[in-house]
């Protein structure tokens, strides 16, 4: 009998151990959800806003924002100063600070983590922001060379020896050219190209936090074919992640968990307002709702796909509820003109003459987009950088809806009613070209597209038609400014004018309007020479002034606005700033019995 039982028994413990493996953890004293997966924690390599909130976790820079004032504070760095020309800045690290295995962190770690930024073989999607630094870019360059001309030699050349060989002289190279040196342990020197006003802002960014250089070189390796550093990310997952931020990662299971507690190395424990944070994936809005309704989490951090939040927000404001929060951020939503001077197919461009689309801004009621339309109580947006969002810089008003001045403008342009029919025709009797508006489906865009035809319809006299079209054909058609209007939008990087008003550089990588003007880019080039801050600001400012007001490459309609469900009593430590970099390790938790125990 025993005989006939014992493999039964064996089965019972081997579904016991299957089901304990797998039972879930201890609850977090914090949890909350995200709408969609963690891409990476590698800091190079992040681009998404809750990568970096986990970041902001798990690492530390050499500085970091205080985010209600967005001022950088000391961290990783104690210290710091800057020569007097604004060129080279010297950063005292804290000899306490270790990274959670115990190492210390150490000026290398910076040097090597900020190389990885700028070499092409890591990909970042924000190298550009390092160009600042003297030689970087020089560098960037000068590596996609090699790598093109290691590529172009005969498969009998390109040997483990020949591409090992090209990597020893890239970090000679690097170590040569880029101004980053480590002086010794605790002191990072950086030489920038040119005075950089926003410098210690980039700083911040989670794009600098350091990385932990024997476990990222553990997963790394030349490859003999292509000469190109590769770069596993296998570290970045538990159990061998290594950080040097407040928490660590702990358990990190695909669609469904997410998991950090307190870092016991971490320098400053008073920093901490929890023990441990999951963080749940949660695809459907509705049912995110839902969690947070049945306490089964403490912050929902994407609530703007709720199909119902129009009416939650009313709720909010008869004061039926709490726990709705709609937060102005750090980005704009806009249309763009198609400034070229002709359309696909070489069709002329009535939208090259900036008095066109300054017309069409001015028979633009904002006001109704976001009343009417969007219901979400979206301010209405006259400049391209949200009001508010960089201390000591006042963007310009924009233009008032005005339709009888922007059918003043468009006479003035060449275009009227010739003939009484109320349609528009140039000199040479040929109708204005129906108004193409391009963007992509599934979403709002489409009802935004139809409102303002409606209205250009009305106050102009023009024909419109709606494009929509896929994700990626809509992105596509953008590149190749293959369209007439097409919606857009933009949340800066940093703290400074400059990452709204890059977009409108000649040649910048994001410029999708093709917009040119001398006069505007000399405006940012003596911004960039400038050092006094205020000067600096009010140059930016007549820059700004340009795009909204005269110029008119991009239709700003309203500043985006983030939707964060919690309940304030239970809940505190969420920064209100348009910025909205959330630091979760410092929130806290109250239930009620002066604890954050979920238990």
């Amino acid at each position: 009998m025993w005989k006939l039982l014992a493999p039964a028994l064996g089965l019972i413990v081997l579904i016991a151990v299957v089901i304990a493996s797998d039972s879930p953890p201890a609850p977090a004293e914090f949890t909350y959800s995200e709408n969609t997966s963690i891409i990476t924690l590698d800091p190079q390599r992040i681009s998404y806003t809750h990568d970096m909130r986990v970041s902001y976790c798990l690492f530390e820079g050499l500085l970091r924002w205080d985010n209600t004032t967005f001022v950088p504070q000391p961290a990783v760095a104690s210290a710091w100063s800057v020569s007097g020309d604004g060129t080279e800045y010297v950063f005292h690290l804290r000899p306490e600070a270790r990274w959670s295995n115990g190492d210390p962190v150490v000026a290398a770690d910076f040097v090597f983590a900020w190389r990885r930024a700028m070499l092409p073989d890591t990909a970042s999607d924000y190298t550009a922001l390092f160009y600042v630094i003297e030689g970087a870019e020089a560098f960037f360059d000068w590596r996609i060379e090699q790598l093109e001309q290691f590529g172009g030699l005969p498969s009998a050349e390109r040997t483990a020896e020949a591409a090992e060989a090209l990597w020893v002289r890239t970090l000679e190279r690097f170590d040569a050219t880029v101004g980053l040196t480590a002086v010794d342990a605790h002191t990072l020197v950086v030489r920038l190209e040119r005075p950089t006003a926003y410098f210690l802002d980039l700083v911040c960014f989670a794009i600098a936090h350091p990385v932990h250089p024997p476990t990222v070189e553990r997963w790394a390796s030349i490859d003999g074919a292509t000469g190109r550093l590769l770069q596993r990310n296998d570290w970045t997952k538990p159990p061998l992640h290594i950080g040097n931020g407040p928490m660590v990662v702990t358990d990190w299971r695909f669609k469904r968990e997410f998991r950090m507690e307190r870092n016991a190395m971490y320098r400053d424990q008073s920093a901490l307002g929890v023990e441990s944070i999951a963080i749940v994936e949660i695809e459907n809005p509705n049912t995110a709702v839902l969690a947070f309704q049945t306490g089964a989490v403490d912050w929902i951090t994407n609530a703007d796909r709720v199909g119902y939040l129009a009416d939650m927000i009313e709720q909010q404001e008869r004061g039926e509820r709490v726990d709705t929060h709609a937060f102005p951020t750090f980005g704009t939503y806009f249309w763009g003109f198609n400034c070229t001077a002709t359309l696909t197919g070489g069709r002329a461009n009535p939208f090259a003459d900036a008095r066109v689309r300054r017309a069409f801004a001015m028979s633009t009621n904002k006001r109704d987009i976001t009343e009417k339309v969007r219901r979400l109580g979206e301010p209405v947006a006259g400049s391209l950088i949200p009001p508010g969002s960089i201390p000591g810089y006042t963007p310009p008003t924009g233009l008032a809806f005005d339709p009888v001045g922007a059918r003043a403008l468009l006479a003035e342009a060449g275009w009227v009613d010739r003939d009484g029919d109320g349609a528009l025709e140039n000199e040479a009797g040929e109708p204005f070209p129906a108004v193409e508006t391009l963007c992509s489906t599934g979403s709002y865009h489409e009802d935004i597209a139809l409102t303002l035809g409606a209205m250009w319809e009305e106050h102009l006299g023009v024909r419109t038609r709606v494009v929509s079209k896929e994700t990626k054909a809509y992105k596509d058609d953008l590149m190749r400014r293959d369209y007439m209007l097409s919606r857009g939008g933009w949340f800066g990087d940093y703290g400074d004018p400059l990452t709204f008003l890059a977009l409108s550089r000649t040649g910048d990588g994001n410029n999708d309007r093709g917009f040119t003007n001398e006069a505007f880019d000399a405006l940012l080039d003596r911004a960039d020479a400038e050092s006094d801050r205020a000067a600096r600001f009010e140059i930016l400012q007549h820059a700004e002034r340009m795009i909204v007001e005269e110029e008119c490459p991009i239709l700003p309609l309203f500043q985006y606005v983030q939707f964060y469900l919690y309940d304030p009593n239970v809940l505190s430590g969420v920064s209100e700033h348009p910025r909205l970099v959330q630091y979760p390790y410092a929130m806290r938790i109250n239930r009620g019995d002066g604890s954050g125990d979920r238990r």
